[in-house]
């Protein structure tokens, strides 16, 4: 790691976190406005707004997380431009260019940072401040969303609940085990009620079948050696399948395609996900881009923020023609990001062609 990336990334860093804070700041505080009264008025004290707040913050970073970089990309590019701190580099043989792919590593990383932020803080988040919001400030009871007659194949189980709960109860569990070949049952568990916590699937008062010995046997508790997730089979009554983690939307994806189903929705989604995270690298190229026509610290500045809001538009366009099907699901997700790419590549081109 040379000196210069470590100096580039550190400033970098800073001002980052400042617009972050900034930027976070007045998300928090606009949410405040639209929600302090109904706070208020629900007697929540301190302490559990301030829960509140904090479950919300990591979505909330992960937001906005593309436009605070390409806006500290921006900044830190100018300042070094007045500064003549450019110059002396050009002086010393490091290209513009050098400094624009030190800026893309910069994006590398705080996109992993996002990536990782947006498919598990912010989903863990969400699910707390929704649950605080309805039970706490709304005193509604959470309604549980409840599935009969459910089947599904697991490795070597063919399984049937004639109840499941989207909290993970359920009654009347059968499970088969099939054989190596397929061709027989080697076990069958009846259960009247059953649980899944964790990832692991309970049955109670277990009657247990051996067809080709005719025995059975009966125990409180056992546990089945199942990996399907509950969770998967709500995705596509969910209202906000958006909000599922990036490895739980991949599987539910797999299941509706296997099941027959539609998934150009959820694989737009999917690859939305990816996007977003991948703009950072984008950003960083828009930034010098941005920088190489105006050096002007508030021209570049204002320049940035257009940018971010016709990149919001487009991105919201795109996902929704990929979801309807309109277009490809990958052309939905990653298009606005390659006309940004694009559209980079050519101004920074031309810069050079002028230098």
């Amino acid at each position: 790691m040379s000196l210069l990336f470590r100096y580039l990334f550190l400033r970098h860093a800073r001002l980052l976190f400042l617009t972050l804070a900034l930027g976070g700041g007045m998300f928090l505080l606009t949410d405040m406005v639209e929600r302090l009264d109904v706070l208020l008025d629900a007697g929540v004290g301190i302490s559990l707004m301030l829960v509140y707040y904090a479950a919300r913050l990591p979505g909330i970073i992960a937001q906005i997380l593309p436009a605070v970089f390409l806006l500290a990309s921006v900044i830190l590019l100018c300042l070094m431009s007045h500064s003549r701190e450019s110059t002396a580099l050009q002086a010393g043989g490091v290209s513009p260019a050098a400094v624009t792919i030190i800026l893309v590593w910069c994006g590398l990383f705080w996109g992993v940072v996002q990536f990782a932020c947006s498919q598990y803080l912010a989903v863990q988040g969400e699910k707390l401040s929704s649950r605080i919001w309805q039970e706490q400030v709304r005193q509604n009871k959470s309604e549980l969303r409840l599935l009969d007659n459910v089947w599904f194949s697991d490795h070597e189980w063919i399984v049937s609940a004639g109840e499941l709960r989207e909290d993970g109860q359920g009654r009347d569990l059968t499970a088969y085990r099939l054989s190596d070949d397929g061709l027989r049952f080697e076990l069958v568990i009846r259960a009247p009620r059953f649980e899944v916590s964790g990832g692991t699937w309970t049955a109670f008062d277990v009657l247990r079948i051996k067809p080709e010995d005719y025995l059975s046997d009966h125990v409180e508790e056992m546990p089945v050696p199942l990996t399907q997730d509950v969770t998967l089979f709500f995705v596509s009554e969910s209202e906000k399948p958006e909000q599922l983690s990036f490895w739980l939307l991949g599987d539910a994806i797999e299941r509706l395609r296997d099941a027959g189903s539609n998934v150009e929705g959820l694989l737009t989604l999917w690859h939305a996900k990816l996007a977003y995270a991948a703009s950072l690298m984008v950003m960083a190229l828009v930034a010098s881009a941005i920088v190489s026509w105006k050096e002007n610290v508030y021209m570049a500045v204002a320049i940035a923020i257009v940018v971010t809001f016709v990149t919001y538009v487009l991105t919201l366009f795109g996902d929704t023609m990929g979801q309807r099907g309109l277009v490809p699901p990958q052309a939905g997700a990653w298009g606005t990001q390659v006309l940004l790419l694009c559209a980079a590549l050519l101004r920074l081109h031309y810069a050079g062609l002028k230098r």
